[in-house]
This record gives C-alpha cells, sequence and structure tokens, in this order.
C-alpha cells in the first residue's frame, strides 16, 4: 500500500515480488546475493537472471526509485541491498472507527519508507502468501476473479482488471488443457499474471503449494515436466 498524503493506492507485487521484498527486509543494510534472492522468491523452481531483473526494476518503479536506484541498491558481482536510511520500523497498528486496534495486514513487515527527493511519505505493506490461499488475501481488495471447475480441475484464475482476466484465461486456455491430460489426479490451481509474467500456484494436498513463474512469450514453450514438477 503507497500512501501519498491523503491518496492511497494498494499495489500488488505479486507472489514472487512480495517474497523478494521481504528479503531483502529482513536483513537491510546487508547485501544479498542473486542466488539467495532467486531461491528464496522462487521456491521450488528455476529461473534465470531475467525474471529477477524484471521484479527488481518493478520493485524499484513501485518506491519511486528507478532511475536513482537509492532504496534498493545494486552492489556489482555480489547482489542487492535494502538502504536502511529509507527504513523506520515499529509504527503502531492503526485505529478503525470503533477505536480497537485494526487487524495487521497478512504480511510480517510493514516498512516505512521517506524518500527525501520526493518529499513523500510511503508506507509499503507487504502480504506474502505462505499458502496458495493466503496468496489471494494478499492482493488488492478490487481484482477481478473467475471460478472454473471442470472434471478433476479447480482453477481460479485473478487479475487486477475484468477484461483481461478475460484475456488472461483465453490465454492460458491450452496450457490448462496441458496440465488435465498430465494429471490423473484432482488438482486446484490459482493462475495470474503480473508485470508480462504468469504465475501458475499448484495447491498441495498437504496445504502447501509449488509454483510455476515464466514470461507471456514463454507461454508455448513451458515443458510438461515443469507443469508436472508443480502438480506433484
Amino acid at each position: 500500500m503507497l500512501l501519498n498524503g491523503a491518496h492511497e493506492e494498494k499495489i500488488d507485487l505479486g507472489f514472487s515480488g512480495s517474497r523478494l521484498l521481504e528479503r531483502l527486509l529482513q536483513n537491510p543494510g546487508e547485501v544479498v546475493t542473486r542466488e539467495d534472492l532467486m531461491s528464496y522468491a522462487w521456491a521450488d523452481r528455476v529461473v534465470g537472471q531475467g525474471s529477477l531483473n524484471q521484479q527488481i526494476y518493478t520493485l524499484r518503479q513501485v518506491l519511486g526509485d528507478e532511475k536513482s536506484r537509492d532504496i534498493i541498491q545494486t552492489l556489482p558481482r555480489r547482489g542487492y541491498m535494502f538502504n536502511p536510511n529509507y527504513l523506520m520500523m515499529g509504527q503502531s497498528a492503526p485505529i478503525d472507527s470503533d477505536g480497537a486496534p485494526a487487524a495487521a495486514p497478512a504480511g510480517r513487515t510493514l516498512a516505512r519508507l521517506l524518500t527525501s527527493k520526493r518529499s513523500v511519505l510511503i508506507t509499503l505493506a507487504i502480504s506474502l502468501a505462505m499458502l496458495g490461499y493466503y496468496y489471494l488475501s494478499s492482493l488488492p481488495l478490487k481484482m477481478a476473479t473467475q471460478h472454473v471447475s471442470a472434471g478433476n480441475s479447480d482453477i481460479m484464475y485473478i487479475h487486477q482488471d475484468q477484461h483481461m482476466l478475460e484475456r488472461l484465461i483465453k490465454q492460458t486456455e491450452t496450457l490448462h488443457k496441458r496440465i488435465a491430460t498430465l494429471s490423473q489426479k484432482p488438482y486446484q490451481l490459482i493462475v495470474g499474471m503480473s508485470a508480462g509474467y504468469y504465475e501458475v500456484l499448484c495447491l498441495q494436498a498437504d496445504k502447501g503449494f509449488k509454483s510455476l513463474m515464466f514470461h507471456q512469450k514463454q507461454l508455448d514453450m513451458i515443458a510438461d515436466e515443469q507443469l508436472q514438477a508443480c502438480l506433484q
């Protein structure tokens, strides 16, 4: 959530973006290697440097840091560091209309960022998904969703825009058919798209989940082995 005076805007970082920012905020002022960030934000799958670069760029855009790069700093050949000078922890919880403390956000971290160049007080509340349905609760309230059940499949499609949601369903129709062919057991999926990347969460029987993230141009390049690994 970004607060600029009285203006409030909810930002969808996506699951991987939220995980990435959480990892940086765990040790502000310390360098986090690229390998560490990728293994934390994209657990149980292998992604390239391009995915990390894209998420870092997206976070910098959200923070107004894409030009100066003062908040999320790049350490050549080492990794990235969250500048502690832009972080103040321990803010009190907001009070709701009846005087009781408001419920804490789903995320573990509430960071208050002060960007002197913009003179804007930015509060970033990170909603992190530890399970598939927690992922849904971390998204903006005005998300468009559509639930589709067919055969042994149960799929929730999500997007910020209703028109784009319909496009998402159409674009991933072939992918859905491939998954249905590969899986002999009932399965549950959450399918979304953020910053040009598809995210597929495969919910597990033990209430955990596995996930896939890939660029929209790679939709037809996903191997059956990758899909099966997500479903298992």
